[in-house]
This record gives structure tokens, sequence and C-alpha cells, in this order.
């Protein structure tokens, strides 16, 4: 608890990232315990951490991965100081990252070092992995471990990292999702140019009209519904612990998408309706004009999409600019990730489910697809069989502060999520497996 209090103590707020910070107090914790570590800065300051435990076989290691990095935090609206760790109670634990995914950091660190201290031979290597950049979009993070330092990630098969969903309704865990599969994402800038001048002229281009019709022409494109063969076991399974009547809609959701598909929508709560579509969000809006009284020559918007993982992004791209249908208005691709396939309910994931079961008899775990986005994207492009777990309990509220104010979570959960990690990795790693390293 208190190393975790420590790492949430140091800002890594992305931008501007400072990870290198949070790599060397980890550094410190694994080279106490005699484990060699390696750093990787590709760009000064943006950190990567590097650690192995060697394996007696040729299985396929595991890597255990979080992020260095938080999204920034104003102290505005936290009853706690985002940066202070502090704690209410002596029950609730407050910070920015002690989510997403400081808390998974610090758990992993626990189980890995356990295996280091327990003498146990593994039967495959371990890997622990603590990267940057992941809050804006990656591009230091891992994917700039795979590009510079692929010998980190030889013979990994498999990837423990963030993602999935868990309830908890009056202190009973009843559903841990494990996130095998996500959405993608393309993140589009639309721009407009015109002359400027006094705002009481006419100026025929227009930009900041036309990037505001284009964005909204982009809100407004209507998109298939799907449900992905991943998202139809996910609601089967987690119609076992709704009421009847929502049971009822969500084992009926892949025949009433092609029969109903706006009726569908309409049953679903806001976040099903995110995963049988494409989605757009209009994020951000700006010119270059400096008074209320002058024309811009420039004007900008910025769009999220996520697209269900059968989406090319290219596709959508294409239908987008028909959508917009102004030759004014440029569109330029500043991010793109295609949704990759499935991973499969076998290996890691199994002993998840199983030591999940074990430790909160009923619970309901099922393979989920993320309406987010994360480095697990990277791994499976690479053949590496990612799995996003929250190994904590948690309640709606704690939830609602990944990304905002007041980001907490039990102690006591914690603890027990800590015990959890150390389970699911003892397990991993030294149960003899027959996979053969994915490359």
């Amino acid at each position: 608890m208190e190393t975790l209090r420590s790492y949430l103590r140091l800002d890594t707020s992305n931008p501007p990232g400072n990870e290198l910070r949070g790599a060397l107090f980890l550094k410190g914790l694994l080279e106490r315990e005699g484990i060699a570590v390696e750093l990787f800065e590709p760009e000064p300051g943006r950190a990567n951490l590097y650690a192995r435990l060697r394996g007696r076989s040729g299985a396929p290691g595991l890597v255990l991965h979080h992020h260095i990095d938080v999204v920034p935090a104003s102290p505005k609206g936290w009853a706690r100081p985002p940066f202070a760790a502090s704690t209410y109670n002596d029950l609730l634990l407050y910070g920015r990252g002690v989510l997403d995914t400081k808390g998974l950091g610090i758990a992993q660190l626990e189980a890995f070092l356990a295996l280091k201290r327990s003498g146990r031979r593994l039967e495959r290597d371990v890997v622990y992995l603590a990267t940057a950049d992941e809050e804006r979009g990656g591009r230091l993070g891992v994917a700039a471990v795979v590009e510079k330092r692929p010998a980190w990630l030889a013979g990994v098969g498999e990837a423990f990292g963030e993602g999935g969903d868990v309830e908890t309704i009056v202190e009973k865990a009843r559903w841990f999702g494990i996130e095998v599969q996500q959405k993608g994402a393309l993140w589009l800038r639309l721009e407009a140019g015109g002359a400027g001048g006094h705002s009481a002229s006419a100026d025929t281009a227009d930009p900041a009209a036309r990037v505001v019709r284009a964005a909204a022409r982009l809100a407004e494109m209507k998109r298939p519904v799907r449900v992905e063969p991943v998202l139809e076991r996910q609601l089967t399974a987690l119609a076992r612990v709704r009421p009847p009547g929502q049971a009822a809609v969500l084992r009926r959701v892949a025949a009433d998408a092609k029969r109903d598909p706006a009726g569908l929508l309409a049953k679903l709560v806001p976040w099903q309706q995110l995963l049988v579509t494409d989605t757009v969000s209009v994020t951000r809006f700006g010119t270059d004009s400096e008074v209320v009284n002058a024309h811009p020559k420039q004007a900008w918007a910025e769009v999220d999409v996520r697209l269900l993982p059968t989406t090319s992004p290219e596709e959508f791209l294409r239908e987008a600019v028909r959508a917009i249908d102004d030759p004014g208005v440029t569109v330029t691709t500043l991010f793109s990730a295609k949704g990759e396939p499935a991973s499969p309910d076998t290996g890691l994931y199994a002993v998840a489910k199983r030591v999940l079961e074990a430790r909160f008899p009923g619970v309901v775990v099922a393979p989920v697809l993320g309406p987010g986005l994360s480095e697990n994207r990277v791994f499976r492009s690479r053949g590496i069989r990612a799995y996003g777990l929250l190994p904590f309990r948690l309640n709606h509220y704690d939830v609602a502060g990944i990304h905002s104010v007041n980001e907490r979570m039990r102690i006591d959960w914690f603890e027990e999520g800590v015990e959890t990690v150390k389970r699911i990795v003892l397990e991993a790693a030294t149960a003899p497996t027959p996979q053969k390293p994915m490359r």
C-alpha cells in the first residue's frame, strides 16, 4: 500500500509525461531484489522499463504490463489532492492513476517480486514492462519498444494488462469481464481556410462555419448496428446477473440487431450502444482569430471515431469525406488503429477465470469487447495474446473516477486485488503449457 502511495505521488501527467521519474522509482524497487533492469527513453524523460525472470522451458513468455503516465488532473473538484495519495477514514485511497494504471502496476510488481522470492522454477519467462505515453496513443510506449527494443518482447506469447470491467453490488463481486478485444480508433482533424478580415464584412470562404458543418455531418453519420461474436458472448453472460427483463434483451441482441436495429438501440443502455456500432465524438474546435470581430484565416475541429473491430478505418475515412461533401475542408488522419482479432479464452484467460471464480464464489467471468483504446492492441498486432483485467473489486462510484475527478479505490480491495494478481501470475508462470511462441 505504501509503495502504491509513493508511486501515486510522482506526477507523471501526460502531457508532458515525465515517466522517467516513475521508471526510476520502479527500477529502485526491482534492483533492491537483485533483478536486472533496463530503461529506454525514445525521447528525453519519456522512459520505458523492462525486467525479466527466466523460465526453464521454451514456452511462450508472459508480460505484465502497465503504463506509467496518467491523464492530467487539476485539483479543482477533487475531495483530496490528486497527487497527494491521501486516504479517507483508512478506507479509501485517492490519487490520479490509482486505477489507470498505477494500482495495477504495483499489484503486478508485487506478483513479480513474489515469484523471485519464492525460488520456484518457472515454466516460462515472466517480463515486467512499464511504459510511457499510453494516454496519448502510445507512440513512445509499447510501439517504441516493439520498434527499438524487440528483444524485450522476444519469446513472449501472452500479455496481462489494463482493460476489462468489474461489477460489485453491496460488497459482492458479481461480474468480472476480461477484455479480449477492443474497438479500433480513428482520430481526425478537419481544417478550412479563408481570407480573414473584419467580421462585419463578408468572407465567402467562412472557414469556421464550414468546419462546424463538417463536424456536424460526421456526428450525424448513420452507422450500421453489428454484434461482434465477443460482444454476443459478453452480453449473454451478463444476462446471468441482470433482472429478467434486461436479461431477455441481452440474450436477443444478435437477433434483434438483424431484425430491428433501431429498436435494439432504444433498449440498450449507453455503454452497450457504444459496443454495437461505430461512434463519432467531436471533441475540439478552434480558430486563429484572437477577437470576436475578426474572421479567422484558419479553423479546425478534431474528431474521435471508435470503430467496431470489423470496420475498416480506410473505408470509414472514405465515407466520412463523402458525408462532409465539402472540398474546402481537408481531413487529416491524426491516429489510426484497426481493431485486432480477439484473443482466445484459453491459456492466461483460463487461469484468470479459475482464480477469480475461486476467490469470489458465484461470480460470472466472461470475455468482453473493450470500447476504449489501450496498448493491448499493439501486443495483439504482434501475435501476442493480450488480456485486460481489473483485478480489484470496484463499484460504480470508484470506476467513475477514471479520467475524471476523485479517482479512488478502497484500500482493502486493493490489497485483495494484489493477492488475486499474485495467484494468477504464480499459476500462469509455473504451470506447464504446451503452447509455442506466436511469431
